[in-house]
């Protein structure tokens, strides 16, 4: 069994996943600045003291801003991010807007983890593929660089494994530059359970090519925020186009927010149906 939670962390993005052999992934470190939810406390709460794996999908603080108080509360053993930006790239594409305590802790530790991983964690089955474009080649934007990562559990006799896209905050160009290649597009015709909404359902990461050129059609889509921010965000009539719906409490949904569904959880069993939580 794996325990996959998407918090809410209002305009920001973390995520964890728990195996049954004891392996813990956490994707970004996002903080709510409102109720003063940390992950470094609930890491700690919980015991957790070491994380197998810690994932960016996004070079900016609202992915990465309780990443100090994290370092401290437990160690890491894999730091999983676009490998084409390096440390010093980070001051560069950082120096317009300036560049937070999370990313700057996130500059430091590029310089002290490796390339190269001999012995890989248990997730219980779960694989992930992760795509992203060249820094600077393809892109020199921070959204444009996210790390697409698809996380895949394998089916069980006559249920389809669960699969979840994370997309950090890649934008429509971001999109179309992966739409280039043919493992990407192989990946998406694969299918995806959940959609994790790009760049917190705003529309510049909204890519309707993405789902009409792959046939991409998840069950449900989950947007990652909290109140009402800006006009372009607003998004959730056109993912509901896309997705197939479930039925959830007695109501067809197509789409989960954080900031109305509060935390959502994904209990997934192998040889069942994934069950999904909120609150």
């Amino acid at each position: 069994m794996a325990t996959l939670e998407i918090f809410d962390v209002e305009h920001g993005q973390c995520s964890l996943l728990s195996s049954d052999s004891g392996a813990h992934m956490l994707v970004d470190c996002g903080h709510n600045g409102g109720t003063g939810w940390r992950p470094s406390r609930m890491l700690g709460a919980r015991n957790i003291r070491h994380l197998d794996e810690l994932v960016i999908t996004n070079y900016d603080e609202d992915h990465a801003s309780d990443l100090v108080n994290v370092r401290r509360a437990a160690s890491i053993g894999i730091l999983t991010r676009n490998p084409t930006v390096l440390g010093n790239d980070l001051y560069d594409l950082k120096s317009s807007g300036g560049m937070g305590a999370g990313i700057q802790a996130l500059a430091d530790m590029t310089c002290d983890f490796g390339s190269s991983v001999t012995r890989w964690p248990n997730y219980d089955g779960m694989t992930y593929q992760c795509f992203y474009s060249d820094y600077p080649g393809d892109f020199v934007d921070e959204n444009n660089l996210s790390l697409v990562m698809a996380m895949r559990w394998p089916a069980a006799g006559h249920l389809p494994g669960f699969s979840i896209l994370f997309a950090g905050d890649m934008e429509v160009a971001g999109w179309h530059r992966l739409l280039q290649r043919r493992d990407f597009i192989a990946e998406m015709r694969k299918g995806i359970t959940v959609f994790v909404a790009s760049h917190h359902g705003r529309h510049n990461g909204y890519c309707r090519e993405l789902f009409d050129w792959t046939g991409l059609s998840p069950e449900i889509v989950v947007i990652s925020d909290g109140g009402i921010q800006y006009a372009t965000q607003e998004t959730i009539a056109d993912y509901r186009r896309h997705a197939q719906g479930i039925d959830f409490c007695g109501q067809q949904r197509r789409v989960f927010t954080t900031r109305r569904d509060g935390r959502i959880t994904f209990t997934i069993r192998p040889g069942q149906m994934a069950l999904l939580s909120t609150g």
